[in-house]
This record gives structure tokens, sequence and C-alpha cells, in this order.
């Protein structure tokens, strides 16, 4: 799962670059927000599994 939270993170990271250079849309933004959220439920995750199989 984390690898799946670093790639969220990656996809944040394209479309804020991505939303710096348009013409101040909000729709990239959203698209920020919504990697970030589903990076940091992914590591919530994890960790949850994490504590619950040790």
């Amino acid at each position: 799962m984390r690898n799946m939270a670093c790639r969220a993170i990656a996809q944040a990271s394209l479309s804020a670059a991505t939303a710096s250079l348009d013409d101040e849309q909000p729709w990239p933004l959203l698209l920020v927000a919504g990697w970030l959220t589903t990076a940091t439920d992914l590591v919530l995750q994890a960790e949850v599994m994490d504590a619950v199989l040790v």
C-alpha cells in the first residue's frame, strides 16, 4: 500500500505542476487534493494493517 501511496503523491505533484501552468482553473487543484487524500488514506490503512499483523 505504501507503493500506491507514493504513486498518489507523484500524481499529486504532477497535477500541482499542471495546475500551476493553467489559467487558474479550479479542477486541477481538486485533483491535487484528491490524490493527497488518497495517499493519506493508503498510509493510514497500511499503518492499521501493520498494527494488526504485529
